[in-house]
């Protein structure tokens, strides 16, 4: 009998609409836990504060949407009444069931009341049934979404609960200025937001406060635009602007904008930072719960409202500068200013005056009030109203013009104004200008301009004179009212002639800064003399020149003279016509030029008897003339000076006539009837031509001392600056001379001695000599100056073996006489060289060869002591004998002198006989030493041209000249030796067999010291293997013997087939018959079935071992290797021979065999050592030919590149030889009929 109570289990309540006043859906549902019955009262209670009247018949609805099935809300419609009792007061809702509703049914309905117009929390909502024990439930929230048209607050769910009504606040207000200038219409638009609709019918009024008193706006109705407000009422007094949101009804949440204009203040100074605020007056609540009757909100301001931008002139624009410095000119005054406002316009609501001040020295504008007329390029915005007329005002109260502005002046670009006053006549410095302005508050009270300090640049118009333009102005005459003090801008004089003694043109230009008028004195002074020589007789000069008219030499005389003072040097002029300021007059005057050199005269001018405006007796003061450059400078004598002689000679070689030429140049002109200069040379010693009165100079006589080395000639007219030579011959001394001093005088005319400059003489690369100076000649013990200019040796080849051609080229830098000078060419002592001889002398060849000789040639000789240890040899055989220096003997037929062991000079005919002692002989190339009581008795020949001496010990070749050897002439002459193929001590590397060694050249006779010579490939032959690059051009560098090409290749690689061989081979040295050649590893081919036999050679060069057949070769089968020796000597060139034979290949398959080649038997001379031979051989030591191995030799080089002909399926490498192929059918096709 437990028994439950009767109760809701389930009371849910939401609402659609949380804005104050708004029309609301409130929306229920309840779930019993018992029947209940028909006629049942459902009470709904704590609906408090709506604005909705007492009702019995409120409407009950069932949205679709707020059901969970359509069979809930079928089962509300059926149960729940369409109306409902509503009372305002307790805020009750009284439902009576119109049928019964069974338990656990669900159950919905909505009803529709006005929310409270100002903001609430939300009520409890209670729920009961008038049925016995049934307990009341107090309702649940049930977040559900709003309307459509509400902005939800996210995260709020409270918004959903039944009557809560959302507090009104401001979301957005903030207010943007449209202008930062002063005394300018701020059109200012504010922009808000609220996060609840205003209906219109709510007459909302909008408050805008802290605007403060300094707006130039009076107080009254503004028109605010936007849409949503209307007129509105401006307070300047409180800064307030209140306006009606009358337009329209607004949304929550709705951005909103009004604009109204005020006037900006036009002091920038008022503005203090404030804060702004909005008030709209709908109803609210504190946090504490107070009922409020508006909300307010500080507005963000984009920028300061009336916070103005000063005033004020950019600094680097404000100048002032003027046309003309001159005085008592008309001159235009430039102001340049521009302000960082435009200061002025329609939206503009000051008026602007700007005021210049500064003026002083001037003949000002007139009364107070005259107008000044404006110009430039920032005139127009001082136009008068009605007109294009541009003025300014004279204010005699502060010294300035003033100019109210009309249009907006240019905030980008400089406000330019001219206007035009006269200067005063006084010369003073500018005034200081300043700018300033008024009606609205400038930064500064006032602008000082800056100065043009430039120079004034030429204008147009007439400023000072009729001459217009403006000239030579110096800095700072651009500075307004500056004024230069009467002065001549122009005064330059100048001169035609700067030579001594010419009759001379001064010209004078000069140009005024102010008008000198009739009845004006101008004096030009200090024309000076320093030689107190007369320029001209005291009195009238007559003047030349364009303007010469203008003056006369008194107030009464004729125009175009002036007065000159010989004794003052000054020259006085009256002006007969106005000289114009700016104009240039010119004129000129004749002088005669001092004698002696002198400065330029320090020439001034002044003027006086000038009248301008109201100035009268103004003078000019004295003032330097401007001379000009140089030697245009009045009265300006050039110093007579020798600015350049120089002396050459064409020869510096002993007794050799001569030919010395002066090059002279003078600083002034010589000549042309002023006075004949005489010229003298002295110094010119040494020289062996005799003394005379008339030697021959160019095309004049001198005459000539050799005593005194003077020579003495007259000059012929000769230009300033320009170099003149003079020509004449002497004869060298006949001995070394160091060069003479020599020096050069001018008679006449204050000219001083001068010192001639030696202009050096190259003679074939001897250093320059100077005039006199002689070099090659001894005189005795004496030593020459003399050296080998060029020295170059070289060498044809350096293939061993071989027949080398050593080739030699030089130049001397002084004469080399016959009979007196012999070239020596040393070779180094341990160079092996087999030089090709008659006698002991070297056979010579080349274009110079025949110009020299060797050694006398030995007719006969007799040894006649026999002590003598030498065998005699036969006639061809040279003796040379080496005593001590200076030997000598006598003869029964003449005397003879030895130097150096050889025969220099003899009187000994042929046939006749001498006698002499020396210390020893080389006779044949063979040293004799001398055995007492030796004596020998020769008779001479004479000497054989295009031969040299050879000495085999010491390496030299003798040169003897039989014509003098001219200096810097070249000398070219080749003689022959033979390389070596092998030498006793081994090769010198593994390359070279012999390396080259230092070669030197010297003189006898005319002593000239040994030095080395240089190296040269100009006569290296063009062979294989061979570079001067690897110094292969070097006398007597000679290679290892090697092999240059050494391949072979076959004909046929089948198995079993004969097969041609081809063996080709080249070497660096020379292979003379008898060389053996050796081709072996020849591994798997069959030559013969005998051990040892001939095969065929295709080359008849080459020769059997077994027999002295041709074209033969000897066939080793066991070693498998082909022997043949050399026929005739291969040629010494690095070309290529070859020969073929014939093999028969094996059967089986092979690789190429690797082939080896060796040569041995090389002879060469015989001069290098008994025996020697060389081989090329690829084994560690000598391999006879006769038995070679597989290890003898070099390897061969195969063929991999030929594709054979005639054999099918041949392709690259089967040429290799004795590759051959495994056996097959190459073509194994069958077919029937």
């Amino acid at each position: 009998l437990f028994v439950k109570a009767s109760s809701f289990l389930v009371f849910n309540a939401w609402q659609k609409n949380p804005y104050p006043g708004a029309a609301n859906a409130l929306h229920f549902e309840f779930l019993a836990n018992v029947n209940l019955p028909a006629n049942t009262l459902i009470t709904v209670a704590g609906l408090t504060g709506s604005s909705t009247i007492d009702t019995p018949s409120l409407p009950v609805t069932f949205p679709a949407n707020d059901s969970d099935s359509s069979a809930s809300q079928a089962v509300s419609q059926a149960v729940l009444p369409t109306v409902a009792t509503w009372i305002q007061s307790n805020g009750t809702l009284v439902l009576k069931t119109m049928a019964e509703s069974i338990a656990g049914s669900l159950l919905r309905f909505s009803v529709s009341i006005v929310n409270p117009a100002c903001c609430q929390p939300a009520p409890n909502v209670f729920i009961w049934a008038n049925l016995a024990c049934f307990q009341t439930a107090i309702a649940s929230l049930k977040p559900t979404a709003l309307d459509p048209s509400v902005v939800a607050l996210p995260g709020d769910v409270m918004e959903n609960a039944p009557l809560f009504v959302r507090c009104p606040a401001w979301k957005l207000a903030s207010i943007v200025p449209s202008s930062n200038r002063p005394c300018t219409d701020n059109n200012m638009k504010l922009t808000f937001q609220l996060n609840v609709p205003v209906l219109l019918s709510a007459s909302v009024t909008l408050t805008l406060s802290g605007l403060g008193s300094i707006s130039l706006t009076p107080s009254g109705n503004l028109t605010v635009g936007g849409g949503v407000l209307d007129q509105g009422n401006w307070s300047l007094a409180t800064g307030t602007l209140a306006a009606a949101m009358n337009q329209r009804s607004v949304a929550a949440y709705e951005t909103l904008w009004a604009n109204f204009t005020l006037i900006n203040p036009s002091d920038y100074t008022l503005y203090t930072q404030r804060d702004l605020r909005v008030t709209v007056n709908l109803c609210s609540r504190t946090s504490a719960g107070v009922t409020t009757s508006s909300i307010t909100s500080n507005v963000s301001q984009i920028s300061q409202v009336f916070q103005v931008t000063a005033p004020q002139f950019d600094s680097l624009s404000l100048y002032i500068g003027q046309t003309t410095s001159w005085p008592g000119a008309s001159n235009r005054i430039t102001v340049s200013f521009l302000p960082n406002l435009p200061l002025a316009g329609s939206d503009f609501r000051c008026s602007v005056v700007i005021t210049l001040t500064g003026f002083s020295g001037n003949c000002n504008f007139g009364a107070d009030g005259t107008p000044v007329a404006l110009s430039g390029s920032g005139a127009a915005a001082f136009a008068q109203s009605g007109t294009n007329l541009s003025y300014a005002n004279w204010s005699v109260a502060s010294g300035g013009l003033v100019a109210p502005i009309v249009s907006p002046l240019s905030t980008f670009s400089t406000t330019v104004l001219s206007f035009t006053l006269t200067n005063g006549a006084a010369g003073q410095p500018s005034p200081f200008f300043y700018l300033s302005a008024s009606g609205v508050r400038f930064q500064s009270s006032s602008y000082p301009l800056g100065k043009n300090t430039g120079t004034l640049v030429a204008t147009t118009g007439i400023y000072g004179s009729a001459q217009g333009a403006m000239y030579q102005s110096i800095s700072h005459d651009a500075e307004a009212l500056r004024v230069q003090a009467p002065a001549f801008l122009v005064r330059s004089v100048s001169q035609l002639l700067k030579w001594p003694g010419a009759s001379n043109t001064i010209s004078i230009a000069l140009m005024a800064n102010i008008d000198l008028p009739p009845g004006a004195i101008v004096m030009v002074s200090s024309l000076d003399y320093q030689d107190g020589s007369s320029g001209a007789p005291s009195g009238a000069m007559l003047l030349g020149g364009a303007h010469a008219s203008w003056f006369a030499s008194s107030l009464t005389a004729s125009n175009g003279t002036g007065a000159w003072d010989d004794v003052a040097k000054v020259l006085t002029l009256y002006v007969q016509s106005t000289m114009l300021a700016g104009a240039t007059y010119t004129f000129n005057f004749g002088l005669v030029n001092p004698r002696c050199g002198q400065p330029a005269s320090p020439v001034c001018v002044r003027a006086r008897g000038i009248a301008a405006g109201c100035a009268r007796n103004i003078i000019i003061p004295r003032q330097a003339m401007d001379p000009g450059f140089g030697s245009n400078a009045p009265l300006f004598v050039q110093p007579p000076t020798i600015s350049f002689a120089g002396l050459v000679h064409s020869t510096p070689f002993a007794s050799m006539s001569n030919v010395l030429t002066l090059t002279l140049q003078s600083s002034v002109r010589l000549g042309f009837g002023w006075f004949t200069p005489m010229l003298t040379l002295t110094g010119l010693t040494g020289s062996s031509t005799p003394s005379t009165s008339a030697i021959p100079v160019g095309s004049t006589f001198g005459t000539w001392s050799r005593e005194t080395g003077t020579l003495v000639f007259p000059m012929n007219n000769q230009t300033e600056g320009v170099n003149y030579t003079y020509s004449f011959v002497l004869r060298n001394s006949a001995c070394n001379q160091a060069p003479p001093v020599v020096s050069v005088q001018l008679s006449n005319l204050c000219f001083a001695p001068s010192a001639v400059t030696p202009m050096p003489f190259v003679a074939c690369n001897l250093n320059g000599t100077s005039p006199l100076e002689v070099v090659g000649a001894p005189c005795g013990l004496a030593s020459s100056s003399g050296l080998f200019t060029q020295k170059l040796v070289g060498q044809s080849t350096p293939y061993p073996g071989c027949s080398n051609t050593i080739s030699m080229s030089f130049t001397v830098n002084v004469p080399l006489p016959a009979g007196v000078a012999m070239v020596v060419i040393d070779f180094a002592d341990t160079v092996a060289m087999d030089v090709a001889l008659i006698n002991d002398n070297a056979i010579l060849s080349g274009r110079d060869s025949s110009s020299f000789v060797g050694s006398t040639s030995v007719i006969g000789l007799n040894i006649l002591d026999a002590g003598f240890n030498c065998s005699c040899p036969g006639s061809n055989d040279a003796l040379i004998f080496t005593p001590a220096a200076g030997d000598s003997g006598s003869g029964a037929a003449g005397t003879y002198t030895l130097v150096n062991g050889l025969v220099t000079s003899y009187t000994i005919t042929s046939g006749g006989s001498g006698y002499m002692v020396p210390p020893n002989v080389t006779l044949g190339g063979t040293v004799c030493n001398r055995m007492a009581s030796l004596s020998a008795r020769m008779s001479y020949g004479s000497a054989a041209s295009s031969h040299g001496q050879w000495n085999a010990n010491t390496k030299t070749l003798s040169l003897r000249p039989t014509v003098d050897l001219q200096p810097c002439q070249s000398y070219n002459l080749s003689f022959t030796v033979t390389n070596p193929v092998a030498l006793p001590g081994g090769a010198a590397s593994a390359s070279l067999l012999q390396e080259a060694q230092a070669v030197t050249i010297s003189s006898t006779g005319v002593v000239i010291a040994a030095s080395q010579m240089a190296f040269s490939s100009y006569w290296l032959q063009a062979l294989s293997g061979v570079a001067a690059a690897q110094g292969d051009h070097r006398p007597m560098q000679v290679q290892v013997p090697r092999f240059l090409v050494k391949s072979i290749g076959q004909s046929s690689p089948f198995p079993g087939q004969t097969n041609k061989l081809t063996v080709t081979f080249a070497t660096n040295v020379r292979l003379p018959s008898g060389a053996l050649i050796a081709i072996s590893n020849l591994v798997g081919a069959m030559g013969t079935v005998r051990p040892m036999n001939d095969l065929l050679l295709t080359n008849v060069n080459f020769k059997s071992l077994l027999s002295t057949s041709s074209g033969s070769g000897t066939w080793f089968d066991c070693e498998k290797a082909l022997v043949t020796r050399v026929g005739s000597d291969l040629a010494c060139d690095g070309s290529s021979s070859s020969f073929s034979f014939w093999v028969q290949n094996p059967v089986a398959p092979q690789p190429c065999s690797p082939v080896r080649i060796n040569i041995t038997g090389i002879t060469g001379s015989t001069a290098y050592g008994a025996g020697l031979q060389a081989q090329i051989t690829g084994a560690a030591s000598a391999q006879s030919a006769w038995l070679p191995t597989p290890s003898a030799g070099v390897l061969m080089d195969h063929d991999m590149t030929t594709v054979l002909s005639g054999v099918q399926g041949a392709v690259a490498g089967d040429a290799c030889a004795l590759r051959v192929w495994p056996a097959s059918f190459l073509i194994k096709s069958v077919g029937q009929s």
